[in-house]
């Protein structure tokens, strides 16, 4: 399947700085729970993603997760980050070539001791194994074979992981319940004053400790959910005015200015790329953050 790509504006005076994106899907089949997703090496906005992520990095980035300690990652170094973890890099080159993500779905994953925080691979064999996958599934692929090294190459990266160190102290918090209420209720808006009353914090006490936990205040982490939500619809195939209304934006082109100032592309691109012409077009399927993640832990 032909690849999309589509600018990603960071702002409305740096058209020539805009980063370019793309997505592709390789398999419309077996091996089907596998996309691609590939950026340039400008900075990209904080983003997360329903799937499980390996990502290779072509250049050296700052990467960030949450309040995960930031690492500067060199490259062919792997970045393996669970669904829903909000996450970015940074280039330390203005030249950098970016970095290349595959989002596995649960095909791949079932059985595996999958990390519940980021972790990193160092070792440049791997992420040369890992850039020569890549490079195949970037090709029109013609066989799944590609598709069936995933899984023994992923059990390699897991067994050479470290996880990413804590950037500060964790205390105990009360913020878990507000990220699980937020992942509970992506397509409703939710009042910032009434999740600080949830949890007995000031509004503003609550923004920053938000942020300082999770990488972004409550606001900006929900659209961030409701962006990672409407891309795993758009996958299954669903229509854009409806992942639009069920993911809680004011309409089809509020969608579309949101998923292209993050990821780069529009819904409609995103969507030709990524749709798995088996997919299920139930526009009724309830799928929040919450229930994604409860799928992700029933397939480990």
């Amino acid at each position: 399947m032909t690849p999309a790509t589509a600018g990603l504006p960071y702002a409305p005076d740096a058209r020539d700085r805009a980063p370019r994106a793309r997505v592709w899907r390789p398999f419309a089949r077996e091996g089907a729970d596998i996309v691609g997703v590939e950026g340039c090496g400008r900075r990209l906005q904080p983003r997360m993603h329903s799937w499980f992520s390996v990502t290779l990095v072509r250049s050296s980035e700052v990467v960030t997760v949450e309040s995960r300690r930031d690492v500067v990652a060199e490259r062919n170094w792997i970045v393996l980050i669970p669904p829903f973890r909000l996450h970015r890099l940074r280039p330390l080159d203005e030249a950098a070539e970016g970095a290349a993500t595959l989002l596995l779905g649960g095909v791949h994953l079932k059985g595996l001791g999958l990390p519940a925080q980021a972790a990193l691979v160092t070792d440049p064999a791997l992420g040369e194994k890992v850039a020569t996958l890549i490079a195949q599934l970037q090709r029109p692929v013609r066989s799944v074979e590609p598709a069936t090294t995933m899984r023994p190459l992923l059990e390699q990266l897991l067994a050479c992981s470290t996880p990413l160190a804590a950037g500060r102290v964790r205390r105990t918090s009360p913020l878990a319940p507000v990220r699980t209420f937020l992942q509970a209720h992506v397509s409703e808006p939710i009042p910032t004053v009434e999740l600080a009353r949830m949890i007995g914090l000031t509004e503003c006490h609550l923004i920053r400790a938000f942020h300082y936990e999770f990488g972004l205040p409550p606001h900006a982490y929900h659209l961030r959910l409701r962006l990672a939500v409407a891309c795993e619809r758009l996958m299954r195939g669903l229509a854009v005015a409806n992942v639009a209304y069920e993911c809680g934006f004011a309409d089809q082109s509020h969608l579309s200015r949101r998923l292209k100032e993050v990821y780069g592309l529009t819904p409609a691109a995103w969507a030709a790329s990524v749709t798995c012409p088996d997919s299920q077009r139930d526009s009724h399927t309830e799928l929040t953050a919450a229930s994604a993640l409860d799928q992700y832990r029933v397939a480990l």
